[in-house]
């Protein structure tokens, strides 16, 4: 029996490394990808403001897509991410049979559940609009619960989609995951400019609805062509079932932090000024971008390959990947960080200034971008150090310093509402983000003992480029006067301005401190240079 498990596992091992792809192509094609998606998602973001802007209809938007969009898009990415590890010992492990046997039993189970909670999301849906929404009333209210029924069958196709991006990204299949968020995105376009200009706000959420679904028949296809079926399976039994569903709970939880102070934040700002949730909306959007373009990029493959050297017991491989990926997040994410809180005025009159989104929006927005920003390099870090921990399938540490985040982010926002208002919530969240990262480095690369990873002389370098960096963003936004352009032309080429001159000084600073990251990419350039033909 052993024998026969050692050959399985270096026939998977065999045809694993067969499909790999080197990190550097497998981030550049998640890139490339998320990039046409993120631009996209902008274009959604300034119709949307452009139609409704920080009006009351869309405060009662947001709250009604509390549960069906914030929190079980959640568990999309909980179950995608719970798969991959378990899928690869699957592989390493047990037969073809067997793991489309697991596979057959997630789905089941996933219709199931579904389906119960769209029924009790149905017949409840003012209680619990009733619950988060205390500060809406009569009309606002009614519209609120309205698109929460709208919306609430969303829940089934989150669910699936999470399973064939969890099947696809474990056989290393990265392109359709990573371009069917550009589906849902084009849908909402279609729908908000013409379902919204019918049917008013009442069109964004039947938008919402289809637009979900068309993420499954993008990925659906994909998952055909790997050899691997939906199917219903009664039988309940498979071992790796199990251990999902004591997976499930914790990876949720841990997966949910952001997405539970977003809500609590939601709650609170429901009784503030109108356009208190659309401005902390759009400003959370923006900050999510590089999260979700530039780290998620990265990370996905370090995932999964994390995944299998864990898997195959290599843990010198493992520790020197882990360590990389952690530099590679913190060098993306201090410039980004930099730009959005100096350029935060300039940024938001480029991309939400129009039609609907006056001078007035532009303020309150600008406010909690600024403190939102202050957690960027918390939202960052956290979305890869919780990946350490899932491929080792450590959810109980993540799980327990999710718990304490959460709850220093209500009480958070329970004291800096009462002095900042909706800055306050942005502020709060941010802190708690910066909490959750500090937990999960400590335990994930313990800095302290962990000598590769030289973690004070990297941060106070880090610190150094970062306030070069502000000094060039800030000398930069006051020569170009930045905030005062007038026109889409001349405030691009303004912006593209400041955050090249800055770019520049922070890779010279890069270079000065010697990090081999820099020493890397100039390598590659190198090597590519000479590949290159010559031109005649």
């Amino acid at each position: 029996m052993e024998g026969g498990i050692d050959l399985k596992s270096r026939r998977s091992s065999q045809a694993a490394a067969g499909r790999r792809q080197s990190i550097g192509v497998s981030a550049g094609i998640i890139f490339i990808a998320t990039l046409v998606s993120r631009l996209s998602g902008f274009v959604r973001e300034i119709v949307m403001a452009a139609y409704f802007g920080t009006s009351a209809a869309n405060d009662a938007w947001l709250m009604a897509s509390v549960l069906p969009n914030l929190l079980f898009s959640t568990m999309n990415g909980a179950i995608s991410v719970t798969v991959v590890p378990l899928m690869t010992q699957g592989d390493a492990q047990l037969s073809k049979r067997s793991v489309q046997n697991f596979i057959n039993e997630v789905f089941t189970a996933i219709v199931i559940l579904s389906a119960v909670l769209i029924i009790a999301g149905e017949i409840f849906a003012p209680e619990i609009m009733h619950l988060v929404a205390p500060g809406f009333h009569h009309k606002e209210l009614a519209l609120t619960i309205s698109m929460t029924r709208i919306m609430v069958p969303t829940i089934l196709f989150w669910g699936l989609s999470g399973l064939v991006v969890g099947i696809l990204q474990e056989r290393e299949e990265f392109f359709y995951p990573a371009v069917s968020p550009v589906a849902i995105n084009i849908v909402r376009i279609l729908t908000i400019i013409t379902l919204g200009h019918f049917f008013g706000i009442k069109g964004v959420a039947i938008g919402f609805l289809i637009s979900v679904l068309s993420q499954l028949a993008v990925t659906l296809p994909a998952l055909g062509r790997s050899g691997l079926r939906l199917h219903f399976r009664w039988h309940f039994g498979h071992p790796l079932l199990r251990k999902m569903i004591r997976m499930s709970g914790p990876f949720f939880l841990t997966s949910s932090v952001g997405t539970i102070g977003v809500i609590v934040d939601r709650i609170l700002a429901s009784s503030l000024r109108t356009g208190s949730l659309a401005a902390l909306n759009y400003s959370y959007v923006l900050v999510q971008i590089p999260v979700g373009l530039a780290i998620a990029s990265l990370t996905t493959p370090i995932y999964t390959r994390l995944a299998q050297h864990q898997s195959q017991h290599d843990q010198v491989t493992y520790q020197k990947l882990a360590m990389r990926g952690f530099r590679l997040v913190v060098l993306l994410i201090v410039p980004i960080t930099v730009w959005f809180m100096i350029l935060s005025v300039p940024i938001l009159r480029l991309i939400y200034q129009h039609g609907a989104f006056s001078n007035y929006s532009t303020r309150i927005t600008a406010g909690t971008l600024l403190y939102w920003s202050v957690g960027l390099p918390g939202f960052g870090l956290s979305f890869y150090l919780q990946k350490l921990f899932f491929a080792t399938q450590d959810t109980k540490n993540p799980a327990r310093f999710s718990i304490i985040t959460i709850l220093f982010n209500i009480a958070g926002d329970l004291i800096l509402v009462r002095f900042m208002q909706a800055d306050g919530l942005a502020l709060a969240t941010a802190l708690a983000a910066w909490l959750n990262t500090t937990l999960l480095t400590i335990r994930a690369l313990n800095p302290r003992h962990n000598a590769n990873l030289q973690f004070r002389p990297f941060a106070l370098k880090m610190v150094l480029a970062g306030a070069a960096t502000a000094i060039a963003v800030y000398m930069a936004r006051r020569v170009l006067d930045l905030d005062t352009v007038r026109g889409f032309i001349p405030l691009s080429l303004g912006l593209l301005a400041a955050v090249g001159a800055s770019l520049a000084v922070y890779l010279f600073m890069l270079t000065l401190f010697r990090f081999p990251e820099i020493r890397e990419l100039v390598g590659r350039l190198r090597k590519f240079r000479r590949k290159s033909p010559s031109p005649l």
